[in-house]
């Protein structure tokens, strides 16, 4: 059964302007709009029905009542998708205030959107990797895809960060069946990311991408697309708390293998632990 809120919040990033006033009335209030007619949202937001229409089928609805009825479904996690930019006029600690308030927001949203068989999905294709688990990001994407890799190690993965593009086009050309390619970009829509992702799948590689929007290139060419659910991914700003929200589907995914692999990955940290130790000068244990 489709969450209808949780669809909207998702692919919200990647609609039209028309279509985003839209999705963004009916997150503010999906009650409300639960017993309005199509002729009554149409004249509350100014714009044609057929626009109206044409959004509930860019969503996979029948139409605009079998929508309703999907929303009058997901009540309980229908909340409206927060973000609040930082004013020439905001106190330093007023921005604090905002970039908490964002952060928080991207991360509730972007749990109750992706679903539970997204990530298990996406957990069972890094754990049978039986070669390699490239991890490709470009620019601010490059810091998250090397953490991602770096932890990925931690649990006994084979995994590497792939940032260059150049580099990253070679590396996909030597993926086959037993390899994982993982993109991570806040578009999904940076033209070598996804030309190298092309490459991998051509090989047989299964692919995956973190990225904030639905509906970009990079989602639609993946096996698996965990989407990170941001608030200025909606008003089109640059990736801030974002990346946040991917770096905890990163985490979410490390926790969730490490549980599954108890053993394997307590014998794995013992190992580094004891590899790092020259590195510690009080005799504790840190990273």
């Amino acid at each position: 059964m489709t969450d209808a809120v949780a669809l909207i919040r998702k692919r919200l990033s990647s609609l039209s302007d028309a279509a985003k006033r839209i999705g963004s009335y009916i997150l503010a209030d999906p009650q409300k709009v639960t017993g309005m007619t199509l002729k009554e949202l149409s004249r509350e937001l100014s714009v044609s029905e057929g626009s109206i229409i044409n959004f509930t089928s860019r969503l996979g609805f029948d139409g605009y009542t079998s929508m309703k009825l999907a929303i009058a479904r997901s009540l309980a996690t229908g909340e409206r998708l927060y973000y609040a930019p930082a004013e020439p006029t905001d106190s330093a600690k007023e921005v604090m205030r905002k970039v908490r308030d964002n952060t928080a927001d991207a991360l509730r949203a972007t749990c109750e959107s992706v679903t539970d068989r997204e990530l298990s999905e996406a957990a069972k294709l890094l754990m049978g990797a039986k070669k390699r688990i490239e991890v490709y990001g470009i620019g601010s994407s490059a810091m998250i895809a090397e953490d991602a890799a770096f932890r990925f190690m931690k649990l006994g993965l084979p995994a590497s960060a792939v940032r260059d593009s150049y580099i990253g086009g070679v590396s996909a050309l030597m993926l086959d069946t037993d390899c994982v390619a993982l993109a991570v970009s806040y578009t999904g829509r940076t033209r070598d990311l996804i030309k190298t992702m092309s490459i991998a799948k051509e090989k047989g590689a299964k692919t995956m991408c973190i990225t904030c929007y639905a509906d970009s290139p990079l989602a639609e060419l993946c096996d698996i697309s965990l989407i990170a659910v941001s608030g200025e991914a909606v008003v089109n700003k640059l990736a801030t708390v974002s990346r946040i929200a991917q770096l905890m589907l990163v985490d979410t995914l490390c926790e969730y293998i490490s549980s599954r692999r108890s053993d394997d990955s307590a014998r794995q940290q013992s190992e580094i632990i004891d590899a790092w130790g020259d590195y510690w000068i009080d005799g504790q244990n840190h990273e």
